[in-house]
């Protein structure tokens, strides 16, 4: 079988202590997927970001294939843009939501791979994990709904591109949040509809928080959220991610 191509686009800003997590974990991703997939992670960095040399440094010493470019940080809409546009040249065959907070856990591509071969336009799943310091994890299981969420989302070239030829791009260039829900919203405007592959409660995704974040902890976590989660217990994200055990 072919391999297919997926391009994972990785707008990054700051918060080096997470991101070097992020990075380590697609190591592993990238290590035990690849007799399945075909990965290149393109990551979008700011060259204003203060933290700039930092995040290079721990990006040079990363064992995936990847590549990097180049965009502001003040329209994340834009930087996502300028992202999947570099990626173009890959000839990939889906784009792969990714942020430089979030960990994916390489079990998710078993679950994606039967709705790959069917060309199946947007695939994802619909439950997450958050992760701060000194705080219980939760596990939120009606999280971005009714889309999918944002982080491991594939979309299919021809989505990408017909939605780019039709609304001039994926995720809207002027705004800074909402992003998962504006290019959901473009897609199904363009005639394209999200299979959801699991909303179970293990842990495919997990969302590390901090103060950098433009939704917080506080936000996700906020009562008008209450039925929406429940807390978790961290060693249950660390048996999967050895790495979160250093991060306390």
């Amino acid at each position: 079988m072919i391999r297919p191509k997926i391009a994972m686009i990785l707008p990054c800003w700051g918060r080096s202590d997470v991101f070097s997590l992020v990075c380590r974990q697609l190591d592993v991703f990238y290590e035990e997927t690849k007799k399945d997939i075909d990965l290149i992670v393109f990551y979008v960095f700011s060259e204003e970001d203060k933290e700039i040399r930092l995040l290079l440094d721990i990006y040079h010493r990363t064992n995936h294939r990847r590549s990097r470019t180049y965009s502001s940080n003040k329209q994340l809409g834009k930087k996502l843009n300028d992202g999947i546009a570099y990626a173009k040249a890959f000839d990939y065959d889906y784009i792969m939501n990714m942020g430089s907070d979030d960990l994916i856990h390489p079990g998710i591509i078993t679950r994606y791979l039967p709705f790959i071969k069917n060309q199946v336009p947007i695939i994802g799943i619909g439950s997450l994990y958050f992760v701060k310091k000194n705080e219980d994890p939760i596990f939120f299981f009606y999280y971005n709904t009714p889309h999918v969420i944002g982080a491991g989302r594939l979309i299919h070239r021809s989505a990408v591109e017909r939605v780019t030829f039709l609304m001039g791009s994926l995720y809207e260039p002027t705004v800074c949040r909402g992003m998962d829900g504006h290019s959901a919203r473009r897609l199904r405007e363009c005639g394209y509809n999200q299979q959801s592959v699991y909303r179970g409660d293990f842990p495919y995704i997990v969302d590390i928080k901090s103060e950098v974040n433009i939704n917080s902890f506080e936000h996700v976590t906020k009562p008008d959220n209450k039925d929406r989660y429940r807390k978790a217990k961290m060693e249950v994200l660390e048996k999967e991610y050895e790495i979160l055990k250093t991060y306390k």
